[in-house]
């Protein structure tokens, strides 16, 4: 096998893996769940292997399952919005499918053009628009997984009340694909309502393959908007950054899709290692480098806008903040969303929450400040070594983070001058930051100042260590800081009748014993 199934993308977990399997259909995952059962073979599920916590890689020698060749598109309705797909389908090709039909993919992710429907919901994965279209956890209507087999032979069931003596219920979990097809959870259903008993997806949305194999997922799509307006901000301070999303929440309402945030570092670094990545609110500067200078007719000099009488900055002339602040809607009359927005930009204006800011007047425009967001985390790697850290807190105070980190760091012989950029940004809509590390090279001492400092900061502050990439290698050993001894207890409790061989993706999630 290649070495692109024993590593992540980062080039940070490498295993010693020998076999990659790809099977095409769930009853050849079956199959190989129920070799891999009977030999006490450990199993590491593989989607698109765009994680950033270890969790898709092999950390010895695991069999590997990629789910690369389960890549059909099963059903849609048109009517509902509801799309079945195998869990192979890479996100972007399934968000083009459903927009020819004029829905479109309840998830964003910066990694679309190569993670998979099952990894996404395998990981719980959040996204750029969940302050709109909401988790995984309640777009998705339903899943078909497939389980390790038990280590014991499964005891005959009882026989249903009424039946007769040859009615007896068959073996295996599930319905379609049961029995003799080995253990394969079937709850693949398209119903936005079902209340019978215990809602078993929901045991499987974040649970990194640690409890089965997601073959197939059945999940909500959304209408496309026909209408979309993006703005960039620069706002003066983090506190001004807090008080401009309450605005867009009091002002946007029911259209507002997304609010992402960036600060200074995060900007600087994109444009300076991403070619024509530009911040439309930042100068040019005098040797023409990286940094754009507003979008030609559609801004002022300073990036303010000019969109015909749509807003004007209260500071001409201004070159970008501390921060930048994305702010998007969806929905279906261009007019109206155009002049919410223009009310809402004028507003911050005049409280002082935004001191200069661009609307994008066409898709290239929107594209193009997306791309300086989307693009941190290329920009990032291509920098050198990253340390990511992935946290939910309450945002008000969710900056903090970073400034601490930051001197800690630099007390410690780890600042600037050494090369070491500590930066934030994030889904400030829903509380969730990505603080990142950035340094020539992996260094042990560098890490020790690092952690568990930033695992104790969060917990200090009520918060979580991972808001939507996962738990995986890197944080399993971490887990105390956000669950308790209890509801640690009761995880490993579901892993072990599951998972009685303790076969599924080894080593994650949960801390070792």
């Amino acid at each position: 096998m290649g070495s692109v199934c024993r590593r992540d993308w980062q080039k940070k977990y490498v295993g010693r893996s020998r076999v990659a399997l790809k099977p095409r259909t769930t009853e050849q995952v079956s199959e190989l769940l129920r070799y891999c059962s009977s030999r006490r073979l450990a199993v590491v599920p593989q989607g698109g292997n765009t994680g950033l916590v270890g969790g898709s890689v092999p950390v010895f020698d695991e069999v590997v399952i990629s789910t690369a060749a389960m890549n059909r598109v099963l059903h849609f309705d048109e009517v509902s919005g509801a799309l079945v797909a195998q869990a192979g389908c890479v996100l972007q090709s399934l968000d083009e499918f459903v927009g020819q039909r004029g829905f479109m993919m309840p998830l964003d992710l910066g990694a679309k053009g190569s993670c998979q429907i099952g990894g996404n919901v395998s990981t719980g994965a959040g996204g750029l628009r969940l302050l709109r279209y909401g988790s995984l956890h309640g777009s998705v209507l339903g899943l078909e997984v497939v389980l390790p087999e038990p280590l014991v032979p499964t005891p005959a069931p009882l026989p249903r009340a009424g039946a007769g003596a040859g009615d007896g219920l068959g073996s295996g979990v599930g319905g379609k694909g049961s029995g003799g097809d080995g253990r394969v959870l079937d709850l693949l259903r398209t119903l936005r309502k079902d209340n019978t008993g215990y809602d078993l997806k929901q045991l499987f949305i974040g649970a990194e393959g640690t409890l089965g194999i997601v073959t197939a997922v059945a999940i909500q799509c959304a209408p496309r908007p026909a209408s979309v307006q993006v703005a960039l901000l620069a706002c003066p301070s983090f506190a001004a950054v807090t008080a401009t999303l309450a605005a867009a929440r009091r002002r946007l309402g029911e259209v507002l899709s997304a609010v992402e945030f960036l600060d200074t570092a995060a900007s600087t670094l994109t444009t300076a290692h991403l070619d024509g990545v530009r911040n439309p609110l930042v100068a040019e500067t005098a040797g023409g480098g990286v940094n754009g200078g507003g979008w030609g007719e559609a801004t002022g000099g300073g990036g303010e806008v000019t969109r015909g009488s749509a807003w004007s900055p209260a500071s001409s002339g201004a070159s970008g903040g501390p921060f930048y602040v994305l702010v998007e809607t969806h929905g279906s009359d261009e007019e109206h969303d155009r002049q919410k927005m223009e009310r809402f930009l004028e507003a911050v204006m005049s409280d002082g929450c935004v001191a200069d800011g661009t609307l994008a007047s066409s898709e290239a425009q929107a594209a193009a400040i997306w791309r300086l967001r989307e693009g941190i985390a290329e920009a990032l790697a291509r920098r050198g070594a990253v340390y990511k850290y992935d946290v939910s807190l309450p945002t008000s105070g969710m900056y903090d983070m970073v400034e601490a980190l930051r001197g800690r760091l630099a007390a410690g012989g780890f600042g600037p001058e050494a090369g070491v950029a500590v930066v934030g940004y994030g889904h400030i809509g829903d509380g969730n930051l990505h603080l990142n590390v950035s340094a020539p090279r992996y260094d042990d001492v560098l890490l020790g100042l690092i952690e568990p400092y930033v695992y104790e900061f969060v917990a200090s502050r009520n918060g979580s260590i991972s808001a939507e990439h996962g738990i995986g290698l890197m944080k399993a050993g971490a887990l105390s800081y956000s669950k308790g001894p209890v509801a640690v207890q009761l995880m490993r409790a579901i892993k072990a009748a599951v998972d009685p061989g303790g076969i599924m993706n080894p080593y994650k999630l949960l801390p070792r014993i």
